[in-house]
């Protein structure tokens, strides 16, 4: 698992103000404006929002919170993979025998 020295949040802040325009948001999360705009009248838009004025805004803190739910939700995530059925690879079978062990137990049909 890879390991960021700084969270997302730190990112953002050091290029963003505390609250984002649309096409701020539009930048971070690589949708077009018009997408958003729409998502959002519809009430569908996953980030929430509010007006200032006449002008939409987004918190940063939203933003980023939204990014590291994406982030985990994403099937290729390493906490997502399913344990490989079959046999071992020849990798593991070397790991098996230097005693550096992890074994995934597949036990079919058995009764405990």
């Amino acid at each position: 698992m890879a390991v960021f020295p700084i969270s997302t949040l730190e990112f953002l802040c050091k290029s963003y103000p505390p609250t984002l325009t649309v096409e701020q948001v539009s930048e971070i999360t690589s949708e077009q404006p018009q997408t958003i705009r729409n998502l959002v009248s519809q009430g569908r838009y996953r980030i929430p929002s509010f007006k200032i004025g006449r002008k939409r805004v987004f918190r940063l803190i939203d933003v980023a919170q939204f990014i590291d739910q994406q982030f985990l939700a994403d099937p290729s995530h390493p906490s997502k993979k399913k344990p490989r059925r079959g046999r071992p690879t020849k990798v593991e079978q070397m790991a098996g025998q230097s005693g550096d062990v992890r074994v995934s137990l597949h036990v079919v049909g058995a009764q405990l």
